[in-house]
């Protein structure tokens, strides 16, 4: 059977093994060091034996069982040897258990006087030299057996062995439980994350802990989930924003080439012959082209708007700006109101207001939300086109385009406010969206493809504001234009609004009505 390499193991195992294999060098070499330490005591012990004086006569004879009275008697297990004053041993009657040629120079041990170890037939054995202290002619020697010594050692290795498996087995069964009890959490993620991948995103890591390692792990895992399913959501109702855009925009542009292609089959059956019909026929195509002019040229603003493409910024004075579109406004339609005013009602003068930007875009933004305000109500509103520094608001919007833009920026508005019908809560949310036009409140009876207000929160995004919008049934619309303003110079003066002068070729005072 082929081992998997070390990195293929789970978990579980790698920490189970690990614990056991620590436990194993831990307890082995617990076991050494005792093993080692008793043998080092019971050697300790015979040497002390050994070197004790010894008590009597020593007999010539190694027999235990004919031992005198008071003789030396370290145990049961040891014999006693005679040598004359060469070192040459004594004959005796009975073979001796150990060799005594195997304790080397008698001499020189006698002269050490330390205890050596010798191999004995069945067992070590520790003996000890000295001279013989009843005679200046001959030498002795204790030997004691290390049968007892091995035999307790053996028992000892015998016992810690088993001690030490079952010890083993038991860290191993506790480990494993441990484990399986803090990886507990890890296998519910392992479950949460198949739940998750076969589909279901709302699934969730439940009781997590945020004091633990895993509890984070949750949290965070719970945290990313939350993003994923919001960013899935996201994408799905883009996806379909972007159907219903292309189905409407289809629809847009169906509706005059079917109005071209009408009159152009008039043209050719000879229904409109030349003269009043064909020149009706031939002004019905050029409107119905200039719709789709106006809204092709729309849906390519917001294409490049989509691309991000930089903007050609410098300072734009917002006033002028503002200026401009009400004259022009004055200008398309003459017979209605459009009134230019501070921002600041209890003001007698306009406080000039410029901003980082592209000016061709933000003219654009102004003269969108006019167009707005002038298709979608009836000829006796009144229309208000305010600018100034931006005060915070007395209530909260509607609906928001853009970025929360931050305190203590100074902030330049345009504030575009119609006394029309108003709109409803529902229809106001979805305002900015393109391609979208309330039914209702506001007529659709002028036209328009629903895509102004969408270039109008593009534009003002791209140049990192925001556009807010407080509307409700019967109580007309205010479309409020707030974008980051630039310091202005100290020399720059205010234009006093009760001044009987005209604005360059408008034909309007500061705060006076264009008809």
């Amino acid at each position: 059977m082929n081992l998997r390499p070390w990195r293929h193991w789970t978990v579980r195992t790698r920490i189970v093994v690990s614990v056991v294999s620590i436990a194993a060098v831990a307890l082995i070499t617990a076991n050494v060091i005792g093993v080692l330490f008793l043998n080092w005591y019971l050697m300790e012990r015979v040497d002390q034996q050994l070197m004790q004086p010894p008590r009597g006569r020593v007999p010539s004879s190694t027999t235990p069982s004919k031992r005198p009275e008071g003789q030396f008697s370290p145990g049961p297990d040891f014999q006693i040897y005679r040598f004359d004053a060469t070192g040459k041993p004594e004959t005796t009657s009975e073979a001796p258990l150990v060799d005594p040629k195997l304790f080397g120079d008698i001499l020189a041990r006698a002269a050490d006087g330390q205890p050596f170890t010798v191999d004995g037939p069945d067992a070590q054995w520790r003996v000890r030299v000295f001279p013989m202290w009843n005679s200046a002619t001959g030498y002795g020697a204790f030997a004691i057996s290390l049968h007892d010594v091995a035999a307790t050692r053996d028992q000892m290795v015998q016992y810690t062995s088993g001690v030490s498996l079952f010890l083993l087995v038991l860290t191993g069964v506790a480990t494993a439980a441990l484990v399986r009890v803090g990886l507990a959490p890890l296998t519910r993620m392992e479950e949460a994350a198949a739940d998750i991948a076969g589909g279901n995103l709302s699934r969730r890591i439940d009781d997590a802990d945020p004091h633990t390692e895993s509890g984070r792990l949750g949290i965070a895992l719970n945290t990313m989930m939350t993003r994923i399913e919001g960013a899935v959501d996201e994408s799905a109702a883009s996806e379909r924003r972007l159907r219903q855009f292309l189905a409407d925009a289809a629809h847009e542009l169906r509706t005059p080439l079917t109005s071209v292609q009408g009159f152009a089959e008039l043209y050719r059956r000879g229904g409109a012959p030349p003269g009043p019909a064909l020149d009706e026929a031939m002004e019905c195509i050029e409107l119905e082209v200039g719709r789709m002019r106006l809204l092709v040229n729309d849906l390519l603003t917001l294409a490049r708007l989509d691309e991000e493409r930089p903007l050609q910024q410098h300072p734009v004075d917002l006033l002028a700006v503002a200026a401009d579109t009400v004259r022009d406004a004055h200008v398309r339609v003459p017979t209605r109101f459009v009134q230019l005013a501070a921002l600041d009602e209890r003001s007698a003068t306009f406080e000039p207001i410029t901003v980082e930007g592209d000016e061709a875009r933000l003219r654009q933004v102004i003269a969108n939300l006019v167009s707005n305000a002038l298709q979608h109500t009836t000829e006796d509103t009144r229309i208000v086109v305010r600018v100034g520094r931006a005060e915070p608001p007395k209530m909260l919007p509607i609906a928001t385009v853009g970025a929360a833009l931050p305190e203590g920026t100074a902030l330049g508005c345009i504030e575009v406010s119609d006394t029309g019908p108003g709109m409803k809560p529902e229809d106001a949310a979805r305002v900015f969206e393109r391609l979208y036009r309330a039914e209702g409140s506001r007529s659709r009876r002028t036209g328009g493809a629903g895509l102004g207000l969408s270039i109008v929160a593009s534009i003002v995004q791209a140049h990192g504001g925001r556009v807010e919008l407080w509307t409700a049934p019967g109580q007309g619309a205010t479309f409020r234009v707030l974008l980051p303003a630039l310091d202005l110079p100290d020399d720059f003066a205010d234009i006093d609004l009760d001044e009987s002068s005209e604005m360059p070729a408008t034909g309007f005072r500061g705060n006076s009505e264009v008809r």
